[in-house]
């Protein structure tokens, strides 16, 4: 059968060439401009909610300045001082009078950087030590790196999706205390829902097993940490995030000094093992659809594909490698979100969700014991507390 020959394509003209070059200058020149100004309008928020924070920042810095306390001992007090008041920031509605935490801390630090003496200047070298890099350097403050004093360790629950992680941090003072974070990767994104400075590594992982419950935390231990790149999408960043609403003084507490710690982690690639092959999860809704056709006792809907993917948006999967893990918080925290986001009949939706843990139970070898724990929650009444995201759940 003779096949046609493709026809060449007409060469443009000297002006065509010019033209399209001038609309991709244009093009590129509006994208810059529309850069500027979304950077432009973010530094105004910014300053904006930088002087709405100037007098609670005042006022901290009035308390923090009648402290006798020095060193590694005053950089608790600003951190304790500094969560009850964001968490009562937070709550303010984000039109209004909202403060962020790094709002906050850049009015403080220009609050004490304009008041004399050798205290005030104690107070800022403690601000700028639980400080991240990027609040720190907006702030215009400068201090010398954290050092971690020894190996980094972390453990995981029997659901595979809570995490705690431990470094030793060295003080002014001497002794060598641990700082933990508890991260929770059963939510949208994987966020430390507590996290503080411990006397020892065995009294962080008790502490850590206490947050979890017995059934989830049950023979765990720590070891060294094997995935560095698992390690950096379970740690926070840096950058500030808004408050998602609800969160507590506690957390809010610790707001600052976890991600300045989390970045001295980061920093020091002798403690982590060579970075790990990504091992993206092949659980697509094809294999989903498939698995379910022959275990199904009920009828096909006539928009499973549909429903699936739904349900495949839905699942939490900023960390990747963590994407097959399911537990009874990760389940209702994506059930819940379903419901908020769809308005009308939901129930077939629903219903996929048992069926779905089934199936990463069965990929992942999850026990039997704790797949029961997942369909018992899903079949309980829904959990509507505002705050779901943030909380520290006992599984």
């Amino acid at each position: 059968m003779p096949v046609s020959r493709k026809r060449k394509k007409s060469p443009k003209s000297a002006a065509a060439v010019k033209a399209d070059r001038r609309r991709d200058n244009v093009r590129r020149i509006q994208r810059e401009k529309s850069f500027r100004d979304m950077e432009a309008g973010w530094d105004r928020g910014r300053l904006m909610r930088t002087e709405l924070a100037r007098p609670h920042a005042a006022e901290l810095a009035g308390r923090l300045l009648a402290s006798p306390r020095t060193g590694t001992a005053l950089e608790d007090e600003l951190c304790a001082s500094l969560g009850p008041l964001l968490a009562e920031l937070g709550d303010l509605p984000a039109d209004g009078g909202y403060v962020g935490p790094d709002h906050l801390a850049a009015a403080l630090a220009d609050d004490l950087r304009d008041r004399p003496g050798e205290t005030a200047g104690r107070v800022l070298a403690a601000l700028a030590a639980v400080l991240p890099a990027p609040a720190r350097e907006r702030a215009g403050l400068t201090v010398p790196a954290r050092t971690v004093a020894g190996e980094v360790m972390w453990t995981r629950d029997r659901y595979g999706s809570r995490f705690a992680v431990v470094a030793p941090f060295g003080t002014t003072e001497g002794p060598v205390r641990w700082y933990l974070w508890d991260v929770d990767a059963c939510t949208f994104a994987p966020m430390p829902v507590h996290a503080g400075f411990y006397a020892s590594p065995e009294e962080a992982l008790a502490a850590w097993q206490v947050g979890v419950g017995a059934v989830a935390a049950g023979g765990t231990t720590w070891r060294r940490v094997d995935d560095s790149r698992l390690l950096a999408d379970l740690l926070p960043s840096p950058e500030e995030f808004a408050a998602l609403g609800g969160e507590s003084a506690e957390q809010f507490a610790e707001y600052h000094r976890c991600r300045s710690l989390a970045e001295a982690v980061l920093a020091l690639p002798a403690v982590l093992s060579p970075e790990a092959p990504e091992t993206a999860s092949d659980a697509g809704p094809a294999v989903f659809a498939a698995w379910w056709r022959k275990r199904a006792d009920r009828p096909e809907p006539d928009d499973l594909q549909d429903l699936i993917e739904i349900l495949f948006d839905a699942w939490p999967s900023l960390a990747p490698d963590l994407f097959d893990t399911c537990s009874p918080h990760r389940a209702e925290s994506v059930a819940a979100q379903i419901r908020a986001d769809y308005r009308g009949d939901v129930s077939e939706l629903m219903a996929l969700l048992p069926d779905w843990a089934a199936y990463l139970a069965e990929r992942s070898g999850m026990p039997a014991d704790l797949l029961d724990r997942v369909l018992s929650r899903l079949g309980a009444e829904p959990d509507v507390r505002p705050s779901f995201e943030q909380a520290r759940v006992a599984e």
